[in-house]
């Protein structure tokens, strides 16, 4: 039995003791620590919450559950780490951790190799940056960095520990570049979205004929910055020359046409933009015109309308109706003319109306075609190119629906281009097309006056599903539709959420196996420093300090990998920015290779990557703790 001086000495060597009276502390700290590493297991659960790889068809109840023992879960890893942190991670136990790793010399030349490389990496940048794009210039800066920060590695890290650095700054660097063309491709798809449709639409199936009470009381909710009324119908339209008439060569696309109010749609939708890109210079919404007029229509019914809708007074006063059905009474018979009642096949001068007809001579033998009197319209970027169409070419838009019955013909009316807009995404720019809205209301209501909807802006487009259900929840019943921007695409939105998804979890894959490499270079070090260990040990190291010590080797390795990722990770983002990569719009519906760089995104890339290899250290340190000190003085 050891003397008290020798119990005494031992203490002091060994460092201070956490047994309490009877045994019970000691115990008790382990049982906890084993509660929390069991616990901390559940951290990949928030994972999976977070990128949105729950089913869809899972219980509230149960996506909860597991929602919730994820952050317990990340949690409790928070705790074992900064324990493991505060207890002894920060002492003597670094620095022989980092001296393992550390390099014993520098090579010769490695110095100048990296300046070279630097050199070149900071000139191709500088060049791309001024615009000279060439994919040789991309793979020499791309090249030039990732073997600079190999040599800048080599310079302080042994080779055990730049070989098992450069898998982690691989997979790390995979994984940010491909995040972040993911998320551009994301966020550029809901920009594009949101520059063509609105935040939010309430349609109603028979069209809205009191639609000015109902654009009122929305402009009164929270969030909503802006409303305009709209029509949707899908029609024909066709190249028109006036001189030549209908050819038997005749082109003709099928076009979805939006009727949209000048005066408000820029407050809805970004087509002042969009025509500023596709024509060249800006074009007031003014432009498009109609002299069509109305039949003023009456509201229903207050007990058939809303109670929110019913409760709002009418913008245009009282008495609007009578005013506008004498003006309406008033207005030229030729400016309420409603498809049918005009053939837009005739090209006889004499038999055009009035306002499209003007002649320069006695008796009107020089009678010309007038365009200028025409209703006029805005068409898309690829759609102008496919109909050879510009600004002030003329077009027919046909109705087909009015073709169905063959006891009549098809309806058409004549338009002038006055815009080319380009919003970007092919589909658009390809088929549709802007006219005033009572061109709308002339085909697809029979010139009465009302419309298909109303579309909203927001303050915040991510409130739409907090305004569109409030909205709803005033709406009573399935007379309305309240359709948030989220819904108008869902598929292609959740198609691509969901390829974001299953590339991060297949590159995470990636990040995996290179902390394979840290667990077995660890090992085999624990195996060939076995003498070192029991050393250490028998100086008094306890099992734990020995543990820490190869854990702070693996996490050098794990952060120097991550920083190291994150920075050529955003170089390669920058290669890919400034290069510029073009896509086929008809497959991919946009024109180029968008980037987004989101610092939520590295840092939970950083934090996965830590977390894997914290993991991947507990193997070999276990080992290592388990060491027996005579084993490993045996052979010595």
């Amino acid at each position: 039995m050891a003397s008290p001086s020798e119990q005494q000495r031992q203490k002091h060597v060994r460092g201070p003791s956490f047994t309490g009276p009877g045994g019970a502390r000691p115990r008790a700290v382990q049982v906890l620590l084993l509660l929390l590493f069991v616990i901390s297991w559940a951290a990949p659960l928030g994972l999976v919450a977070l990128l949105g790889l729950l089913p869809p068809d899972l219980p509230r109840w149960l996506a909860g559950a597991l929602t919730t023992a994820g952050v317990v879960g990340a949690g409790a890893l928070a705790v074992l780490l900064l324990r493991w942190l505060l207890s002894g991670a920060l002492g003597y136990e670094s620095a022989i951790g980092l001296r393992i790793i550390r390099a014993e010399r520098v090579p010769r030349g490695a110095r100048v190799a990296f300046v070279w490389c630097v050199l070149i990496a900071v000139g191709g940048l500088l060049a791309l940056s001024l615009g000279v794009t060439h994919l040789g210039l991309v793979i020499a800066v791309a090249a030039a960095s990732f073997l600079g920060l190999l040599l800048l590695l080599v310079q302080y890290s042994s080779i055990f520990g730049t070989t098992s650095i450069v898998g982690v700054v691989l997979g790390v660097a995979a994984l940010i570049v491909v995040q972040s063309v993911a998320t551009g491709f994301q966020h550029e798809f809901e920009r594009r979205v949101l520059g063509v449709y609105a935040h939010i639409n309430v349609t109603r199936s028979t069209g809205m004929t009191e639609y000015r009470r109902f654009e009122a009381w929305l402009r009164t909710q929270p969030g909503v910055t802006g409303a305009s009324p709209f029509v949707y119908y899908a029609m024909m339209l066709a190249p028109f020359d006036p001189e030549g008439g209908r050819t038997d060569d005749l082109r003709l696309a099928s076009v979805l046409v939006k009727g949209i109010e000048p005066e408000t749609a820029a407050q809805v939708i970004d087509l002042p933009q969009h025509l500023e890109r596709g024509s060249g210079r800006a074009i007031p919404l003014e432009v498009l015109r109609s002299d069509f007029e109305l039949m003023p229509v009456p509201d229903r019914e207050a007990d058939e309308l809303p109670l929110s809708v019913a409760a709002t007074p009418d913008p245009r006063g009282a008495g609007w109706y009578e005013r506008a059905m004498e003006h309406y009474a008033a207005a030229p018979a030729v400016r309420k003319r409603i498809p049918g009642e005009i053939r837009s096949d005739l090209l006889d001068d004499d038999e055009w109306p009035e306002d499209v007809v003007s002649g320069s001579g006695s008796g009107g033998d020089d009678a010309r075609f007038d365009a200028s009197a025409l209703p006029t319209i805005f068409v898309g970027a690829t759609l102008a190119k496919e109909l050879g169409l510009k600004e002030e070419s003329l077009v027919m838009v046909v109705d087909p629906g009015s073709s169905f019955d063959s006891s009549s013909e098809p309806e058409f009316q004549y338009y002038r281009v006055v815009g080319v807009f380009q919003a970007g995404f092919q589909e658009y720019d390809s088929r549709l097309v802007y006219v005033h809205i009572r061109e709308l209301q002339r085909f697809k209501y029979r010139g009465r006056d009302q419309v298909s909807g109303i579309d909203l802006r927001l303050i915040d487009p991510n409130l739409a599903p907090a305004v569109g259900g409030a909205i709803r929840a005033a709406l009573p019943g399935r007379e309305y539709s309240v359709l948030e921007w989220q819904n108008l695409n869902e598929n292609l939105f959740k198609s691509i959420r969901f390829q974001k998804n299953i590339i991060t979890i297949i590159l995470s894959l990636v990040i995996t196996v290179a902390t394979f490499n840290v667990l077995s270079a660890l090992w085999t070090m624990v195996v060939r420093r076995s003498a070192e260990v029991a050393i250490l040990m028998s100086m008094g190291a306890t099992g734990g300090q020995v543990a820490r010590i190869f854990q702070v080797t693996g996490m050098a390795i794990g952060l120097s990998g991550s920083l190291a990722g994150v920075g050529f990770g955003l170089v390669l983002c920058w290669l890919v920015q400034l290069y510029g990569y073009t896509l086929d719009p008809e497959v991919y519906f946009i024109e180029s290779l968008p980037v987004e760089i989101s610092v939520t995104q590295i840092g939970w890339i950083l934090g996965m990557t830590l977390a894997i290899c914290f993991v991947a250290t507990l193997p070999p340190s276990l080992r290592a703790a388990k060491l027996r000190p005579v084993e490993g003085l045996r052979y010595e």
